[in-house]
């Protein structure tokens, strides 16, 4: 069995780039934390075999939410908190998640965004670049707007072989870090970009390309020379029996395009919460474990009141 990482990057953002996401309607300092619970528990349902590491600086341990991550950590093995000292001006610890990779941590590394949730589609296409050895990058393109130079690849839905990369093989995290590091918005995807796809014969080989079109966003032709797959072809190639259908459900209403900012509190927790499973169970006890306000933030008084009866 491979090791896989999922890996994320959580910090305080010092500036919200308002006039940038203007398409993003979470602009808030604490929407990177509206999700974790919720992806802990999908992310153990859906890659069974996965560590979650998440990346953060050592000042998060005084966040008014950090006690959920502490608690979850305890519970679910799983589930590593990893903290750097690295100073940072702007969103340079979005390059944090992408450790494993240069430090070669692991057999294939997903890099994905807290203040997202995985859909069917997306949880299909990645299943088929882990059943595919012969592929070593992948990313997935799930907008319309990902027809522009600086979506080759998707910061928050790319996968990674690298063990399999060469021109990776002597550059460590630390090099890869203090090259691209700045204060500029959006580094992450533009430091990944330049590393991996100058190559086009290696593009073409072993980069794969996984568009995911929507009625909402119609995806176009890939940006590069590479190896581009029709939903159709991965849908059908994949077994994802293991994942509940009741899951997928869940996951198909809260997210229209994969890598969608969400918000999987309040309701679409509780429903996740209802499903009768350990991980779910766990979840629960950790939540109950915490204080009013961290409790208040993910649940409502009265839900909270009816996972208190029911196990209690």
């Amino acid at each position: 069995m491979k090791n896989i990482i999922i890996s994320y990057s959580l910090f305080t953002p010092k500036k919200l780039h308002e006039d940038v996401r203007v398409w993003d309607p979470f602009i808030s300092e604490t929407r990177y934390w509206y999700n974790i619970p919720a992806l802990v528990a999908i992310n153990l349902m859906v890659y069974p075999n996965a560590s979650i590491w998440i990346y953060l600086p050592e000042d998060l341990i005084k966040h008014p939410l950090y006690e959920i991550l502490e608690k979850l950590s305890e519970k679910f093995e799983a589930l590593k908190l990893k903290f750097l000292s690295y100073s940072y001006q702007n969103t340079e610890p979005t390059l944090w998640r992408y450790k494993p990779v240069f430090d070669k941590l692991s057999d294939i590394v997903l890099c994905r965004d807290l203040d997202s949730v995985p859909n069917e589609m997306e949880i299909r296409a990645t299943q088929y670049f882990l059943e595919q050895p012969n592929y070593y990058l992948q990313t997935l393109r799930t907008h319309k707007n990902h027809i522009f130079p600086i979506t080759k690849i998707l910061a928050g839905l790319s996968a990674y072989r690298p063990s399999k990369i060469d021109h990776i093989a002597n550059i460590s995290f630390n090099d890869f870090y203090f090259q691209f590091k700045s204060d500029l918005y959006g580094i992450d995807q533009q430091s990944i970009i330049e590393i991996f796809t100058k190559d086009e014969e290696w593009t073409d080989k072993y980069f794969l390309d996984c568009p995911i079109s929507t009625k909402q966003h119609k995806v176009g032709k890939p940006l590069i020379k590479c190896k581009s797959i029709e939903e159709k072809k991965f849908k059908k190639k994949v077994n994802i029996s293991h994942v509940s259908s009741e899951l997928l459900f869940l996951l198909n209403e809260t997210t229209i395009w994969g890598g969608e900012p969400i918000d999987f509190r309040g309701e679409k927790l509780e429903k996740l919460l209802s499903y009768n499973n350990l991980i779910t169970f766990k979840l629960k006890k950790v939540i109950m474990d915490c204080s009013n306000y961290t409790k208040n933030f993910y649940l409502n008084t009265s839900v909270i009141e009816n996972i208190a009866l029911n196990i209690g």
